[in-house]
């Protein structure tokens, strides 16, 4: 072979392992003296299937108390921790999965099963995390303190760690394993094991991204049954208008906020025929998620090609979905996302070039989608490193998002905005993106501190203000020294008095750290206003130290953004504030208002499909039908209405009702009964939304 193609060629598989590696090694409960057996008992249990309730403390075959602890290191924990604090290990160095009957091992977890060694385990820890090997091939050279190491490895590979953790994290687990061992002077040097794992190893030079063409990723082959779906695109089989617009919802909760992660693990749960009770339990059960956050989910894992009704109530995942599960890869899943939904490949292309949201948002509606669904599509194509954000506020694809763009059959750019966002603007869907003016105006003055001529984060703190007054809060500014910024004041459900404090953070930095909050002061203010609830607003949030603050203490972090998408939606389709009000409930309450708006959205669509369907019989037969003959129908649509959604939108044509006035003192006779002013705003906006979902149905070709 030409010596020149031999090095290309050796250059691209660096660039490929490199790429399927895991960035860094997740951490495990206990000290480094239990790690091995405790890594080979949880297998163990794993094998004979014991790992069933996530939320159960693992039972081992040995007393974790009893290990001595390593001399100058932390003790082991004393007892078992939770099975969901041990998959967090588990799956991140690739053993398990987990699936509707608890975890499962992988190919390599069944390996090491069977060889339970510290080799084995050597072997599959430097094939699955990034720069494993490479730490040791740097100790290989010469006996190396753990800084002599980090400082090699930042400079070879240009990583920008912000501390010596990743590379001691990878030390220690060398050294646990026997592959280095120290000589003295706290330095390591790399053990007759540690020699063997690196004989004949591919490791990772900095080459291989010099070398790289700008564009070039390596991308792993398509399987089958979903370069199948591709090539139907490609050929006369199906055209570009056949992918759905539909709506997206995926559980993100704030401790697994990876959102192809978590369709990952429901789809797994039903890659064997699964009742939908069964299914959605399992989902619930996962996320910590009420039903009804999870009923708006299925019509998008169908829309999306991941998940068929294969009986009566009874579901599973599709065999693409399948292939992409086996395949451990989710650029796969992005390749059934692109078969089955519009502008994913295309925002690929969309965003070539850095360009701002607000661009992409545009460029977005040439082809159907709103806002909501451009930011759930952007958020699947960065938790795949196909396109990246190399500053608030703007996006750029990735060598990787360059190559699988220069793959997938992608639809000509149309010369003139769809007739669905048209209509959308018109008539009300999820995000209005023809009024984005609440969410520019959060956006623009999260970001700049002295806005509008204002003291320091003035406007921003109006803008949220007037956020809240617009979804129908009692909201009032307060700032000033030793106080909170906003006030929200709302009913609940139940008529009683609710409050929540909201301190409201304009960074010019685009990101607000943990540095830029006081817990003593937040909880000061939340006690001074006998608050239930409280929320930070910003541009966005860095690092887990604020995050994991916010979780103990229960704070909702909400970036501007989104509050102001969430808005929005939710004015338009006349959410009342109790229900807006989930937003400040922690951990999940910003995925179960985000569920919410998508079920409303859907129970407006169904009346809009349940009309068309009644005037098309109208006109071409006269004849009547049944919520079963409608519900028939819509298979054949992105929708797939359920007969019980179709009763449902019959029964809301039939009995319209409005909640502007509230019955407070009910009397036989109606002359002496009671009232107080209801959610009226919120009761007109709900029967203009009706409105308009009822004018869309009977306009001609409704149908989709």
């Amino acid at each position: 072979m030409d010596p020149q193609v031999a090095v290309s060629e050796s250059l691209a598989r660096q660039r490929a392992l490199w790429r399927s590696q895991a960035s860094s090694i997740p951490g495990l409960r206990g000290g480094k003296a239990v790690w091995l057996p405790l890594v080979l008992d949880l297998v163990k249990q794993v094998e004979r299937g014991r790992a069933i309730d996530l939320d159960a403390n693992a039972e081992l075959s040995f007393d974790l108390a009893a290990v001595e602890p390593r001399v100058g290191g932390a003790a082991p924990t004393p007892t078992p921790v939770l099975w969901r604090d041990y998959y967090t290990f588990l799956r991140g160095i690739g053993l398990v999965e987990a699936s509707r009957v608890g975890l499962h091992l992988t190919a390599p977890g069944r390996r090491l099963a069977s060889k339970p060694t510290p080799e084995t385990l050597a072997v599959i820890m430097a094939d699955r995390v990034r720069l494993f090997a490479e730490v040791l091939a740097s100790v290989a050279e010469d006996p190396r303190t753990v800084e002599d190491v980090d400082s090699m490895i930042r400079e070879r590979f240009d990583q920008a760690w912000r501390s010596k953790g990743n590379t001691r994290s990878r030390m220690d687990w060398q050294e646990v394993l026997g592959l280095i061992e120290p000589v003295g002077s706290r330095r390591w040097a790399i053990t007759e094991c540690g020699r063997t794992l690196l004989d004949g190893r591919l490791l990772v030079t900095p080459d291989a991204f010099d070398d790289e063409p700008e564009g070039a990723a390596t991308l792993p082959k398509a399987p089958p049954e979903i370069a199948e779906l591709l090539n139907e695109l490609r050929g006369l089989a199906r055209t570009q208008e056949s992918r759905s617009t539909y709506n997206i919802w995926v559980p993100s909760p704030a401790s697994k906020p990876n959102k192809v992660e978590n369709l990952r693990t429901i789809v797994n749960a039903a890659t064997e025929r699964i009742s939908k009770e069964d299914f959605f339990a399992f989902i619930c059960s996962t996320f910590d998620l009420r039903r009804s956050s999870v009923d708006s989910m299925l019509p998008f894992m169908r829309a999306a090609g991941i998940v068929a009704e294969v009986g009566r109530g009874v579901f599973q995942a599709t065999p693409p979905a399948i292939a992409w599960i086996d395949s451990g890869d989710d650029i796969n899943f992005i390749r059934i996302m692109h078969a089955n939904m519009r502008f994913v490949g295309e925002m690929i292309r969309a965003v070539e070039h850095d360009v701002t949201r607000s661009e992409m948002y545009a460029e977005a509606a040439h082809y159907g989608l709103n806002i909501d669904r451009c930011r759930w599509i952007a958020s699947f194509l960065l938790n795949t490193a196909l396109i990246e954000e190399p500053r608030y506020g703007s996006l750029r694809a990735t060598s990787r998002g360059l190559a699988l763009m220069a793959e997938l059959p992608l639809a000509d750019v149309p010369v003139t905005s769809s007739p669905a966002v048209v209509g959308a603007v018109a008539d009300g869907d999820n995000v209005v993106a023809s009024s984005p003016g609440l969410t520019d105006r959060l956006v623009r003055s999260s970001q700049d501190p002295l806005g509008g001529g204002e003291n320091s984060g003035r406007a921003f703190e109006l803008a949220v203000r007037d956020v809240f007054l617009a979804a129908g809060f009692r909201a009032r500014l307060i700032s000033g020294s030793g106080d909170t910024d906003v006030l929200v004041q709302w009913d609940s459900q139940d008529g009683s008095p609710t409050c929540a404090v909201v301190e409201a953070k304009a960074r010019s930095s685009g990101h607000v750290a943990h540095s830029d909050v006081s817990d003593l002061a937040i909880e000061t203010h939340k006690g001074r206003n006998k608050a239930e609830f409280v929320a930070i607003v910003g541009p966005a949030f860095s690092g887990d130290t604020i995050r994991n603050m916010a979780s103990q203490k229960h704070w909702a972090l909400i970036e501007a953004e989104r509050l102001g998408a969430l808005v929005e939606a939710s004015v338009k389709l006349g959410l009342r504030p109790y229900e807006v009000g989930k937003l400040f409930e922690v951990p999940n309450g910003l995925e179960e208002l985000e569920g919410a708006i998508s079920a409303h959205q859907r129970e407006l669509d169904i009346v809009t499909f349940t009309l068309s369907k009644l005037v098309e019989e109208l006109t071409e037969s006269g004849d009547a039908v049944s919520a079963r003959d409608i519900s028939r129908d819509g298979r054949r649509t992105e929708l797939r209405p359920s007969e019980d959604e179709i009763v449902s939108a019959v029964d809301t044509l039939s009995r319209l009702q409005a909640d502007a006035l509230r019955l407070v003192g009910k009397t036989d006779d109606p002359k002496f009964r009671t009232y107080v002013l209801g959610d009226a705003a919120a009761s007109a906006a709900q029967l203009r939304a009706l409105a308009d979902a009822i004018v869309r149905g009977l306009r001609p070709n409704a149908t989709r």
